[in-house]
């Protein structure tokens, strides 16, 4: 794409994975970072783990999360990949905006697993450790995104985050 000087344009890449417990986010975080040969991996579960997978810890662990990926931007990070569980618009929705605040970031959303898998499965990748209900709830109140713009354009999503006092947010 030209940006009116005849330059290309350098797009970045922010890629969002979403999936559930178990079905290999990190791997697939993992994977592409190979692919790109350098870049960086950022997950609200790297703190969860430093808490010892506290529930008390877990807002503030994904505000980390967020906080990492901005910076991660203002430094010019390529590819920022992001692996959350991600089952709602909403928790996309500040990477989303970050990125198109940034205006030079190519934003994909990847959505794991590519074929289905059991919860029976998911619950026992996870070693027993996250209760079979819980993998059904997510899976209840999963909200679909075709794209960015269906993440971006979430009128609950703008509502829930448009007040925020985060970094990323002003």
């Amino acid at each position: 794409m030209e940006n009116g000087r005849g330059r290309k344009r350098i797009w970045k890449n922010l890629i969002i994975i979403r999936g559930l417990p178990g079905v290999g986010k990190k791997n697939k975080a993992r994977k592409l970072l190979y692919e790109f040969g350098s870049g960086g991996m950022y997950s609200a579960s790297d703190y969860h783990a430093m808490f010892n997978w506290n529930k008390d810890y877990f807002s503030q662990n994904h505000m980390w999360n967020r906080r990492d990926v901005f910076r991660a931007m203002k430094e010019d990070v390529d590819p920022i990949i992001v692996y959350n569980l991600h089952y709602r618009l909403q928790d996309m929705w500040p990477f989303v905006a970050m990125g198109m605040r940034r205006g030079d970031y190519q934003i994909s959303i990847i959505e794991l697993p590519e074929n289905y898998v059991s919860i029976n499965q998911l619950y026992s990748n996870c070693l027993g450790k996250i209760r079979k209900q819980m993998f059904r709830n997510w899976v209840d109140f999963w909200e679909e995104a075709d794209d960015i713009w269906d993440v971006y354009h979430d009128s609950y999503s703008i509502y829930r985050w448009q007040n925020s006092r985060e970094e990323w947010n002003f």
